[in-house]
């Protein structure tokens, strides 16, 4: 396994944990049984067997071997990127949004207090079990297990607002492509969607943050296996985004890690491609 390999059985209860200890029905051996593990499916090749693989993947290095430790900071600081999220793309309490790769749902929080409806999708069912029970307290959530840019459950233009955060980061310019046209198809006319990149424009060997922080698991891991941030181009997304039937409003590089730019796309039409690629989406 390329990123991970850690097994370490988490802390008790009555840790910061505690709310990891689920009373839900989906999947109970990931958070009680005796070892605090999970047969998962595979995202992007990975198994997530234990919370700190699952924190690890969504979170990369920044918060240490064991980030299990700190996880009342962690869904902390993401919960306070989910709120500038919210204000990006100015969700209200009328809005149906779709949290595309919710990951563990600390992102997510913050549009559930706000949003008439929220959609976790996620790959990985453990992570949708895990975000299941981070967000129990909510009655406006349903959790999608989807495939590789395939959205089902989610009908044709229902969706008002959209973000994906740190998944665009991982993906390649194909995978680029065929997200942004499913996410197109679920998004009603004039609906934002908010995803980051790390973008290859800006990249400088001496300074990159987010590029240096995962170079040398990328050289440990099986080449393209998604857990590694993965160089884009935010000159490459400007062009790309028009065809999709995109605006491209709003691209900010982000203070203190200058790699990485978070993006907000309007819809503004349906994807004109060319004929060669019709058959391929």
């Amino acid at each position: 396994m390329g990123f991970l390999t850690l097994t370490s059985k988490l802390p008790p209860t009555h840790s910061p944990l505690k709310r990891v200890s689920s009373h839900h029905h989906h999947s109970p051996e990931l958070f009680n049984s005796p070892k605090d593990r999970v047969i998962a499916t595979s995202w992007y090749k990975h198994d997530l067997n234990t919370v700190r693989d699952m924190l690890s993947t969504c979170i990369g290095p920044k918060w240490g071997e064991h980030p299990e430790d700190r996880i009342d900071e962690i869904r902390d600081s993401r919960y306070q990127f989910g709120k500038k999220v919210c204000r990006l793309i100015n969700i209200n309490e009328q809005d149906t949004v779709v949290d595309f790769g919710s990951g563990c749902g600390f992102v997510t929080r913050a549009a559930c207090e706000i949003a008439k409806k929220v959609h976790c999708l996620d790959l990985n069912k453990a992570f949708l079990d895990f975000t299941q029970n981070e967000l129990s307290e909510f009655d406006n959530t349903e959790f999608h297990h989807i495939q590789y840019a395939s959205i089902p459950d989610i009908t044709d233009e229902s969706i008002d607002k959209a973000f994906s955060t740190a998944v665009f980061i991982h993906f390649l310019y194909y995978d680029v492509l065929f997200n942004l046209i499913e996410i197109n198809r679920i998004l009603k006319p004039g609906a934002l969607f908010y995803l980051d990149i790390l973008d290859a424009d800006v990249i400088n060997l001496d300074t990159a943050k987010a590029f240096k922080n995962h170079l040398k698991i990328y050289k440990q891991s099986v080449r393209g296996d998604g857990n590694t941030l993965q160089p884009f181009s935010l000159t490459a997304l400007r062009n790309l985004v028009p065809r999709l039937g995109f605006e491209l409003i709003q691209a900010n590089h982000v203070v203190g890690a200058e790699d990485v730019v978070e993006i907000v796309l309007k819809k503004t039409s349906k994807p004109n491609l060319p004929d060669w690629l019709v058959p391929l989406v």
